[in-house]
């Protein structure tokens, strides 16, 4: 095998919203979520939008194609009750995510469909898988 290389961190989550919620989900990012919309690159498709999420981005592109029920994003917040107050007073399901030691969860949807996992992390609890028990 030539050369090594390590996965340095992750760039950006894409998620997707047919043609006619574009708008929808792109103001329940920046108003539900209170994201940052930024300005898209040159040379990238003119629909959707890009937004930061902490030092990364999230991107809402365009697709008539639903999401799958089970994937999501996980994003972290710093205040758990609030978030959940502001998400509900925006009239959005909350879904309660079974209990993962180190860890307060729960999901919701974007107008599109696309589940978000959003918590809080009291204590790292992530363990290194090693190639034999992997």
């Amino acid at each position: 095998m030539t050369g090594h290389f390590r996965v340095i961190g992750l760039d950006h989550v894409n998620v997707t919203a047919p043609e006619e919620l574009e708008s929808e989900v792109v103001d329940w990012y920046q108003n539900c979520l209170g994201l940052t919309r930024i300005k898209k690159p040159d040379g990238t498709r003119p629909k959707g939008a890009w937004f930061e999420l902490g030092p990364q981005e999230l991107h809402v592109s365009v697709d008539a194609h639903n999401p799958h029920q089970t994937a999501h994003l996980g994003i972290v917040v710093d205040d758990y009750d609030v978030v959940i107050q502001r998400l509900r007073e925006a009239g959005c399901h909350i879904e309660q995510a079974s209990t993962i030691p180190g860890r307060r969860r729960f999901y919701t949807r974007d107008p599109a469909g696309n589940r978000i996992e959003i918590g809080v992390v009291a204590e790292p609890t992530a363990e290194i898988v090693s190639e034999e028990e992997g």
